[in-house]
């Protein structure tokens, strides 16, 4: 039997550094073969801001960042939407670092799909990371950057893993930001990747936990929630937003050579004075409720109209009394149609 570790968003908030804290020395991890995590954050290293506009509190140093005890885990998924935050050459200042320690990548490249595969005593592993398509995709103009959530790519590329390895895993960053339950879409193509072949679908991106989902023979877990983050460090989110993004899963998966024999979340709660996540009550009735409401497609369309509009209304007005004009510029350049369409439909 092998074991893998799986958690969502590591975000590495300057506020780490100024406290002297290394969130991967501190963390308690179940016990497996090996470990994998979203790095959300690019570390600068002195590059220019690319894309986003990335807060201060969003980079640490890149001295530091070479301190922590990364080694913690045994790889890292980069397709997502900050990868591109400081351009090609802050993704590779990054794998830098992750070379030196021996720790893998996958998700990001000039391929179509860049695949992690790996083997633990016999046992063969493939991970396909990947993001929906944004400013940060890759294309003529742009030919490395994360690997394009695709959903027919992503079957075609499933089934020719599938004969060369035992277990093929996506790891998607997808879903809507601060909603509880997943996107219909996402439900609906998840289960056509185990259809088609893959064992498990580990998502991430809402910065909050959705439920997991048994199916047929593999698991979905459509969000992980935020594992290494300050969520005290982000805009626009109500009180209730702000209490559920405290928790997070770890999620051990269990293999045997043809099939996934163990599914195990452990569910984390953020400790406010160690900055770290610490395991919590896995028995608590939220948590229950969430795997409940992947089968209500109603309430994502419901919850999606409150939590997108509130959010983004609190955070307009918090980002404008701090600076009016890169507020207005910011919004006008960013703002998708797709989100006003989500708050209104």
């Amino acid at each position: 039997m092998v074991s893998l570790n799986f958690v969502g968003d590591i975000g590495l908030f300057r506020e780490y550094q100024s406290k002297g804290i290394d969130p991967f020395a501190e963390i308690t991890l179940p016990d497996s073969d090996f470990c994998v995590g979203n790095f959300e954050f690019i570390i600068p290293n002195n590059r220019a801001k690319y894309f986003f506009d990335t807060q201060e509190d969003y980079a640490i140093d890149y001295e530091y960042f070479k301190s922590l005890n990364i080694r913690r885990f045994n790889a890292f998924g980069l397709a997502n939407n900050h990868c591109m935050d400081y351009g090609r050459e802050g993704v590779e200042d990054l794998i830098k670092v992750l070379e030196a320690q021996e720790i893998s990548y996958f998700g990001v490249g000039e391929n179509d799909f860049n695949i992690l595969k790996f083997s633990i005593q016999g046992i063969t592993f493939a991970l396909l990371g990947c993001v929906k398509r944004g400013r940060w995709s890759k294309g003529p103009k742009m030919p490395f950057g994360p690997d394009t959530y695709d959903p027919e790519g992503i079957i075609t590329m499933i089934h020719s893993l599938k004969a060369n390895v035992d277990h093929v895993i996506v790891f998607p960053h997808f879903g809507t930001e601060l909603v509880d339950i997943p996107d219909p879409i996402d439900v609906e193509h998840s289960r056509r990747f185990i259809d088609n072949g893959a064992i498990a679908v580990v998502g991430h991106h809402p910065h909050i936990i959705q439920g997991i989902e048994k199916y047929k023979n593999g698991v979905i877990a459509y969000s992980l929630g935020s594992f290494i983050y300050i969520p005290d460090n982000e805009l626009g989110y109500s009180k209730d937003q702000g209490e559920k993004r405290e928790f997070s899963i770890c999620l051990t998966l269990k293999f045997g050579k043809t099939r996934l024999i163990g599914i195990d979340p452990v569910y984390y709660k953020y400790e406010r004075d160690l900055k770290i996540p610490v395991k919590t009550n896995d028995k608590n009735p939220y948590f229950i409720e969430l795997n409940r409401l992947i089968y209500n497609p109603k309430a994502y369309y419901k919850k999606v109209r409150k939590v997108l509009f509130r959010r983004e209304l609190v955070s307009f007005f918090q980002r404008f009394r701090k600076s009016p004009f890169s507020t207005v510029k910011h919004y006008a350049k960013y703002l998708k149609i797709s989100h006003i369409r989500k708050m209104f439909s």
